[in-house]
């Protein structure tokens, strides 16, 4: 399948905004969010490897490096620059790590609640990877693997799943995405999840415990959003990266880790304010070239 044939796309005009999904959820589940913001650009989402038709296992060596590559060469083949690069969770260091690699891919980046924990538990993490342990003693890969994954219908599943906490304070149309692009029918009739849970731990079990090495030389304008009551990127969490990048604009929006699910218009609202500031800087900056410019020309001239 080509890349064109991949691409998701949420409709608008204007600047063309990506969206790099949180491992385990399909890019549907972030429609509301990407409508949201379609007056000030050109939704598109580009699914990461789990979710490929071709349904290829996850193998050893696949990390989230491997799906930043995959990110930076779809943007070649498609020939798309200058992205507004938007991530949640996993996407939002795909989308961090892909910007510092190749900076003439994107205008800008909105990491919303990017992986970037506390080192020490990025570095346990690791140890268990290493001892072969992550798997089962990873609490994310542990839940990912009891996780239910078939249902005899599409009902069936919406009931049981929108049962969990997880889906509890998600936004009406978020979570009607998820059942719409997160489930899939299976060859005996019944429906399963369309991200493998295999994928999901191998993942969680590959979090990548060096990614805060890229943050000081992330090259673009950059967003951080998190959640007020986020267990992943914390206030700890923002205090290393400002000291790391003291040019990123932070702020918190109610709700968790999966609060562009669960509040969509708040997310966007953050994003279109930030994205109209950096145009009127960037238009201020804009004219003061032309004026200077003027004067010295008047100067050559007098």
């Amino acid at each position: 399948m080509s890349w064109a044939q991949r691409v998701r796309d949420f409709g608008g005009e204007g600047l063309l905004i990506h969206l790099s999904v949180a491992n385990g959820f399909p890019p549907a589940c972030y429609r509301p969010l990407m409508e949201a913001l379609r007056p000030v650009g050109h939704g598109v989402s580009l699914p990461p490897r789990p979710l490929w038709p071709e349904g290829e296992p996850p193998r050893r060596g696949i990390t989230w490096y491997t799906l930043a590559e995959d990110l930076i060469q779809a943007f070649d083949v498609l020939g798309w620059r200058g992205v507004i690069g938007i991530g949640h969770s996993m996407g939002g260091v795909i989308t961090m790590v892909a910007a510092v690699r190749r900076p003439d891919l994107f205008r800008a980046i909105v990491l919303m609640d990017p992986v970037l924990m506390d080192p020490k538990v990025l570095t346990f993490f690791r140890i268990l990877r290493g001892l072969g342990l992550g798997p089962r003693l990873h609490p994310l890969a542990r839940r990912a693997r009891r996780r239910r994954r078939v249902w005899p219908d599409r009902e069936a599943a919406a009931a049981h799943l929108r049962s969990r906490p997880l889906f509890a304070a998600w936004h009406p149309a978020a979570f009607e995405g998820y059942l719409e692009e997160g489930l899939r029918p299976s060859r005996d009739g019944q429906v399963t999840l369309a991200y493998p849970p295999e994928w999901e731990v191998h993942l969680f079990v590959n979090v990548p415990h060096d990614a805060w090495r890229f943050v000081p030389h992330i090259p673009v304008p950059t967003l951080v959003l998190r959640g007020a009551m986020t267990d992943t990127f914390t206030a700890d969490s923002e205090a290393r990266f400002r000291r790391l990048k003291p040019d990123a604009r932070f702020e918190v929006i109610p709700g968790g880790h999966l609060f562009p699910m669960e509040r969509p218009e708040e997310t966007a609202q953050a994003i279109r304010r930030w994205l109209a500031e950096m145009g009127r800087a960037t238009k201020g900056s804009a004219n003061t070239r032309m004026s200077s410019n003027r004067s010295v020309q008047a100067g050559e001239n007098a």
